[in-house]
């Protein structure tokens, strides 16, 4: 039941992430890692394995299918892939392409399907399409899918029931919307002002009354209303971040450690 929680919760940091980060979400490394790392954060026994490429041989259950398991062939392959993905242009080929690669490579430790499923949604967000939702996909066709892909590259089951899914998707979109709860209009409007000051935080490595003072000056500069409810949101972002969401704030992974440290 716990880790049934877990999953739920990490899911929807994971939504979050590809919804707030819509605008710079690319086919990247970071990108597809900084979603793994949201999707298996606390549920791996190692959580350096969080976002990693894996190091260790993995096995897939009921099949005969061995993944690749040389680090340093993963790695290769992992980037090779982002990159063809990249050069599809096509929202839907793209998609599908993630999908099936991300979960037939099993670059992480774990939980590659659910980042894979996850990934896929990417294409459709940058074309601002109705995102793509396994919901109602019978677990054991799913499976069967991806395991004769796996095991002989038969790709036709997958394709039939990844049209079904985007198609049943599209009925059910406002149904969907619904679940993932209403988004706050303030936090969406200045949200490209709230990604620039939380990167100047970070940058300039202030925290409390200092980083509180900024916020407050960065209002009157920017104009921004309700400057209050901006510099709690942005002050409550600020406490909770970590090394999967810092995509957008312009910094680097070692500005937010040296800042992070200084807490």
């Amino acid at each position: 039941m716990a880790e049934e929680t877990v999953m739920i919760l990490n899911h929807k940091d994971a939504i979050q992430f590809l919804i707030e980060n819509a605008e710079e979400i690319t086919n990247s490394a970071f990108t597809v890692r900084n979603i793994h790392f949201l999707l298996s954060q606390d549920l791996l026994a190692n959580p350096k394995s969080c976002g990693s490429i894996r190091q260790t041989e993995v096995r897939i259950g009921k099949s005969a299918y061995v993944p690749l398991h040389n680090p340093h062939q993963l790695e290769g392959y992992f980037t090779l892939l982002l990159r063809k993905a990249a050069q599809i242009e096509d929202p839907f080929e793209q998609s599908f392409f993630l999908l099936l690669h991300l979960s037939y490579l099993q670059a992480f430790e774990d939980v590659n399907k659910s980042t894979a499923r996850l990934c896929c949604i990417m294409p459709f967000i940058r074309h601002n399409l109705c995102p793509l939702s396994f919901i109602d996909v019978p677990e054991q066709h799913y499976v069967k899918a991806m395991l004769l892909f796996y095991e002989t590259n038969e790709l036709q089951p997958a394709l039939e029931l990844f049209a079904w899914a985007y198609l049943r998707s599209c009925q059910h979109y406002e149904v969907v919307k619904a679940a993932m709860g209403e988004i706050d209009s303030y936090r969406i409007q200045y949200r490209a002002e709230r990604k620039l000051a939380m990167g100047q935080v970070i940058r300039e490595n202030l925290h409390g009354q200092a980083a509180e003072q900024y916020l407050e000056q960065f209002c009157v500069g920017q104009a921004i209303p309700a400057a209050d409810k901006f510099i709690s949101m942005t002050l409550n972002d600020l406490t909770q971040l970590h090394e999967g969401g810092i995509i957008g704030l312009g910094i680097t992974e070692s500005m937010f450690k040296k800042w992070q440290a200084s807490r």
